[in-house]
């Protein structure tokens, strides 16, 4: 692979607020080798996430995309091309799709990283792909509206597969850097590791129901949705007590999830404060993002999608350094 350009770093470095609201803020936490890793996986994960989210198509067109990509990964400057020439024709000012359109420059410093960062960037690149792929493909073959998840289990594996790999990538990428003391504390890592990003998830897929049942995306497992005798169409538009029941057990398993997140943080070591706080920060946003919510009288079958504002960002992510985890998080439990 060409070794990479300064304009393809500056790229990489300027694309990161436009796609990112908020990881733009918390990387800043990072520095060195592993800052530059952490931003190239994420603009990595922010393609497949664009693949999935805003680049729609029938069930093999979706396949193949993917299939491009982790070829991409793996090497293939062709399918790196070919995928960023059709995202640029289907980007319509779209910043994710954009963002695919410049896969080689993303591509070009991955590859100069080191070798056991790209192996764990690539694993993680390899799990979303084949669970996003599985689950955006067969909803391109389904009749539209249908629910994305049938059961809880989907919804369980649907949060591993976009966001608990991820955990354990950044991980990983802290292990060459930091490793564990023995072999014990290693695997505790690694059971943990897909935490935060699963609870992140979680609080997503809750946040986003405004807009994603709108544009036609139910993330509520139909087998829930069955309970209440709701089709996704339901779950907007009127205050339903179904509605609530349903919203207020996502936010409980999103709570749930939150609250695990201190275990994980325990068995970082605290001389990797700046990685810490790094993964501390988003579930700290996540949990006030949720009870801002809860203060929105139309939530969630309203209209808007509950921001937590900028301001409120900074105060919370400065609070944290001053109190344990479990009080930076709220004492987050089940609603």
């Amino acid at each position: 692979m060409q070794a990479p350009t300064r304009d393809d770093r500056r790229y990489c470095r300027a694309v990161l607020p436009r796609v990112s609201r908020t990881f733009a803020i918390n990387i800043r936490l990072l520095d060195g080798s592993l800052r530059e890793a952490v931003g190239i996986a994420y603009l990595l994960c922010r393609s497949a996430d664009a693949l999935e989210d805003s680049w729609r198509g029938d069930a093999h067109e979706i396949r193949a995309r993917f299939a491009a990509l982790e070829a991409a990964i793996a090497g293939d400057d062709r399918a790196a091309r070919e995928l960023a020439t059709r995202s640029a024709a289907s980007a319509s000012g779209r910043a994710d799709l954009d963002l695919v359109a410049h896969l080689p420059e993303v591509l070009r410093v991955y590859g100069a990283l080191d070798a056991a960062d790209r192996e764990a960037i690539a694993e993680c690149l390899r799990a979303m792909c084949f669970g996003m792929s599985r689950f955006a493909a067969r909803a391109a073959e389904r009749a539209p509206a249908s629910p994305y998840l049938d059961t809880e289990g989907e919804l369980r594996a649907y949060c591993h597969a976009v966001a608990g790999c991820v955990g354990v990538m950044l991980t990983r990428l802290l292990s060459t850097r930091a490793p564990a003391k023995d072999a014990s504390a290693a695997a505790a890592r690694l059971a943990l590791a897909p935490v935060v990003g699963e609870a992140l998830q979680l609080t997503n897929i809750l946040l986003d129901w405004p807009v994603d049942i709108r544009r036609g995306r139910c993330f509520v497992p139909g087998s829930w949705l069955a309970e209440h005798g709701f089709a996704p169409a339901d779950l907007v538009g009127r205050d339903l007590p179904g509605v609530r029941a349903l919203a207020a057990r996502l936010e409980a398993r999103a709570r749930g999830a939150l609250a695990r997140v201190p275990e994980y943080l325990a068995v970082i070591p605290l001389g990797a404060l700046r990685f810490r706080l790094f993964c501390l920060w988003p579930a700290v946003w996540a949990a006030g993002s949720l009870t801002h919510a809860r203060r929105d009288p139309e939530f969630p079958w309203g209209a808007r999608r509950p921001r937590l504002p900028r301001g409120e960002l900074w105060r919370r992510a400065l609070g944290s350094l001053f109190v344990p985890p479990e009080a930076a998080l709220g004492g987050v439990q089940s609603r």
